[in-house]
């Protein structure tokens, strides 16, 4: 299949295929005698499977490492994920944090201002060097 046909059914643009060829992450593609590229299924599923990989957090660097010669290399993807899953853990206790701290804030601001009072200043310094706003 040409590469507007391969756009078409990745659900990516032909710049974005180009340069996933470029990088390597997809390998070159045959040429037609007139200079058409020319892709197989195999093109279809790296492409799908680089589009999962990016949508769970992998990068364009880390993404030559998850394939071998010989298709997906299993024990890299499953350290990746496992590496993956931890970042995922400590950015929800970040945002769990950050979020109990805006509740504190929101919950001070308005019991002072219910009261027809502003903040104190130097308050609202002291909450906010305490927190990741």
């Amino acid at each position: 299949m040409r590469i507007g046909e391969l756009a078409k059914l990745s659900e990516l643009p032909t710049s974005t295929i180009r340069f996933y060829e470029q990088k390597g992450l997809l390998p070159k593609a045959e040429r037609t005698a007139s200079g058409y590229r020319l892709y197989d299924n195999a093109a279809l599923d790296r492409l799908q499977i680089i589009k999962f990989a990016q949508s769970v957090g992998f990068s364009l660097d880390e993404l030559p490492k998850i394939f071998s010669a010989n298709g997906l290399n299993h024990d890299e993807i499953l350290s990746r994920l496992e590496q993956k899953y931890k970042e995922v853990d400590v950015l929800l206790q970040q945002l769990l944090l950050k979020k109990q701290q805006m509740g504190e804030l929101m919950s001070r601001l308005k019991s002072t201002w219910d009261k027809g009072q502003c903040m104190d200043k130097r308050e609202l310094a002291q909450i906010l060097s305490n927190t990741d706003f």
